[in-house]
């Protein structure tokens, strides 16, 4: 047992658990090379979902920005996170104090499961003008982000910082096209509108005297397409693959970042690509922060299976959390209902 606290340290990652994958090839104007990346992604995330990627051509200097960034943004007096609560706003944007939970009564979690997230948050959506037919129309999800006043150039850090990664996340989309034997613009139909979130999130110390049904950010797989993950340091970011019983841990890795599978692609691939559970447990004695971009799909967007998966699981580990043939923004107003509180309109 985990010395610190009541859970188990997790096995120490191996790289060919969690491979590497450099993105070199993208750039070479080599279709060969191209294929065969997209065959290594798509074979990797059959297995385990998870990878890391080098050669992705964010610069280091915008990824330190943004840890700076967020640092001085949870530094910030508790009146000055407060100003931009989601609580007072309206479609999900903003501050996400620690233990959070939906301001509606049948969805209010209990609190053993509220002990289960030790962490506070702010995210930006994709942004939508005041004059979008969508905001005009009220639709669910299309608005503008929140700023705290306290800290008036964390917008621009986030935008700049979401723009660039969002160019990294329609290469990968392509190459994960390409690794379901579609053609490389075969998923972006489902992105001509999207509903990506930008994160920063910090993970205080867990106690040391904690029983051990405390995390950081309790197991679950993500909801979207993708995720593009860029973590500090510290680790704790820990995964449980198809098939395995003891969780593995994904340790930072200098100038890398980590991708993982959400929902919604396994969904299309028709459970051929895995959406891995995580978890997070900060057992440094330390802060830890990590920064997540989630490339998620215009609201419209149908997710059912898209190709045909030759060889179905009868008994898969995990079943998907999303309903095949809902859309996107169905899902998502579902799920952030449940799961965080948000100002009434």
């Amino acid at each position: 047992m985990d010395t610190a606290m009541g859970l188990p340290a997790a096995k120490t990652v191996g790289l060919n658990e969690v491979p590497i994958i450099d993105l070199g090839a993208t750039r070479g104007g080599d279709p060969d090379a191209r294929q065969a990346l997209a065959r290594e992604i798509a074979e990797t995330c059959a297995d385990i979902g998870f990878f890391y990627i080098v050669n992705h051509g964010i610069p280091s200097g915008r990824i330190t920005e943004m840890f700076d960034a967020a640092r001085r943004f949870f530094a910030l007096p508790p009146e000055a996170r407060a100003e931009v609560e989601m609580s007072k706003a309206t479609h999900y944007r903003g501050y996400i104090p620690i233990k959070t939970m939906s301001q509606k009564p049948q969805f209010q979690a209990s609190a053993a499961e509220l002990k289960g997230n030790l962490y506070d948050a702010f995210q930006m959506h994709t942004e939508f003008a005041k004059n979008d037919p969508d905001v005009l129309n009220g639709k669910p999800l299309h608005w503008q982000n929140i700023w705290p006043s306290a800290m008036p150039d964390l917008k621009l850090v986030m935008e700049s910082y979401f723009t660039e990664v969002s160019t990294l996340a329609h290469q990968m989309l392509k190459l994960f096209a390409i690794g379901l034997d579609l053609p490389e613009t075969g998923l972006d139909h489902f992105f001509k509108k999207p509903l990506t979130q930008l994160r920063i999130i910090h993970y205080p110390p867990q106690p040391p005297n904690d029983p051990g049904d405390t995390l950081g950010l309790r197991p679950h797989t993500d909801s979207g397409a993708f995720t593009i993950l860029v973590q500090d340091q510290v680790g704790g970011l820990e995964i449980l693959p198809r098939g395995h019983t003891e969780w593995i841990q994904v340790p930072p890795l200098p100038g890398s970042y980590v991708i993982n599978l959400g929902e919604m692609m396994k969904v299309w691939s028709d459970g051929r690509l895995q959406a891995t559970p995580h978890r997070v447990i900060n057992r440094s004695g330390v802060e830890r922060y990590s920064i997540p971009f989630f490339m998620t799909p215009q609201f419209d967007a149908e997710i059912k299976p898209i190709v045909k998966n030759p060889n179905p699981s009868d008994s898969p580990q995990f079943a998907t959390t999303v309903a095949s043939g809902v859309t996107c923004g169905q899902h998502l107003v579902s799920l952030y209902s449940r799961i965080w509180p948000v100002a009434e309109k």
